[in-house]
């Protein structure tokens, strides 16, 4: 990466300071899509580990991308997904399979296909809310994963039944981009009475 480098002239002090503030700026929310990954069927492709994003952290912006109801749901994803990156190869244990098969539920949630033209904010925090809360692991220890026929038809299904089950709570969230504690338990138990059957 070339960074602008200030004249000589400047101070020490100020050559730092903008430094900083050039690497802040190319850096910030920046996400890293791997090729690898893609060629494997991950999608999105997103290397969490190389990513310097806002996403799962919080941020203070009112974008749809960032809306609070997705924060609400999303705080820690990226800590999970780096964190079962990192055990690849590891020796298998309870807690490294946790972390596993909660990293093929955050991918599940969120693989779109192609040229589908994306998921609304409610179906986004839907099946990020399916992940994160463990309702999404029983069909990915049955082979439902991302980029699979059957996980691809397991989100398709649950975005259908609380888009008709819940509407007024999937409108609310689409409306508002926020989530009330209300609305995320109708929420939760809908997407579990549908996970269950």
């Amino acid at each position: 990466i070339d960074i602008p480098i200030p004249s000589a002239s400047e101070g020490k002090r100020r050559l730092v300071l903008q430094h900083v503030d050039d690497l802040i700026s190319m850096s910030d929310g920046q996400i890293w899509f791997d090729e690898k990954l893609e060629n494997n069927g991950q999608r999105p492709p997103l290397n969490p580990q190389s990513s310097v994003t806002r996403v799962g952290i919080g941020a203070d912006t009112k974008s749809r991308a960032d809306a609070p109801a997705l924060r609400r749901i999303v705080e820690g994803m990226r800590l999970i997904l780096s964190q079962a990156a990192d055990m690849d190869g590891a020796e298998a244990s309870a807690a490294s399979s946790k972390e596993l098969k909660r990293q093929k539920a955050f991918l599940l949630a969120m693989h779109q296909v192609s040229g589908t033209g994306g998921r609304t904010l409610s179906q986004s925090c839907a099946a990020l809310l399916a992940a994160s809360g463990g309702f999404l692991d029983k069909a990915v220890d049955e082979g439902a994963l991302a980029g699979t026929e059957k996980g691809e038809s397991t989100i398709e299904g649950l975005l259908q039944h609380l888009q008709s089950s819940i509407p007024d709570q999937m409108r609310e969230i689409d409306e508002s981009l926020d989530m009330s504690e209300e609305t995320k338990q109708v929420l939760s138990e809908a997407i579990e009475s549908y996970m269950s059957i």
